[in-house]
């Protein structure tokens, strides 16, 4: 069982997302949206500081593994690949897709309310996968990421979060949102990996540095 507190926007300026993100809130193209069980506060939101992050060795080796992957940043656009990949992520991963329809999957991810940011990564021409985030005054925050399956022994995951720390720091951001961290669940492992990073706190509304 969960509980959110949430409102939808048209249109947003980068300060507002900021001033959201720096609060708790996440986006899903116009909806927006945050924790608010009664009691549990366990879904901790994570950003990573971008000026002092450092891969760690694991990473490293990740980096080396793709350095033939081709990787475009922009503004959000949609493009028939990226249904279609996310489709086959979705049948793979997770045994089935919850959003079926082409139209229901562009108003989830590519109604850009002010805010939207693409990266994209390339295999000898193809796309193999693509990150959807937000672009603010002071960070990037990751939305959604997909890759195909057919790369999972790549990590592309990990390299795709590592890239777009890279490039926000290319575009002097401070902060890399990587949505929230519960400690408990292991498939949100991965995000306690980039390093350093700070977690908010719900009680005391303030960051800290984990």
């Amino acid at each position: 069982m969960e509980r959110h507190e949430f409102f939808f926007a048209d249109e947003l300026k980068q300060e507002e997302m900021d001033f959201l993100l720096s609060k708790g809130w996440r986006k899903f193209a116009q909806f927006l949206f945050r924790p608010s069980c009664a009691h549990c506060k366990k879904c901790l939101p994570l950003r990573v500081d971008v000026k002092t992050f450092k891969p760690s060795k694991s990473q490293r080796r990740n980096i080396k593994k793709n350095h033939d992957i081709t990787v475009k940043h922009g503004p959000l656009k949609y493009k028939n690949e990226h249904f279609a990949l996310f489709k086959k992520h979705s049948y793979k991963r997770f045994d089935k897709s919850d959003i079926e329809n082409e139209r229901d999957f562009v108003q989830t991810f590519f109604i850009d309310a002010g805010t939207g940011y693409l990266s994209e990564f390339y295999l000898d021409h193809e796309l193999v996968a693509y990150g959807i985030l937000d672009r603010t005054d002071n960070a990037l925050s990751s939305v959604y990421f997909v890759f195909d399956p057919e790369y999972e022994n790549r990590g592309l995951g990990i390299f795709g979060a590592i890239c777009e720390i890279e490039q926000a720091k290319l575009l002097e951001l401070d902060y890399y949102y990587l949505g929230y961290w519960i400690e408990e669940n292991k498939s949100m492992r991965y995000k306690n990996s980039f390093k350093p990073h700070e977690l908010y706190d719900w009680d005391s509304k303030t960051w800290t540095k984990a």
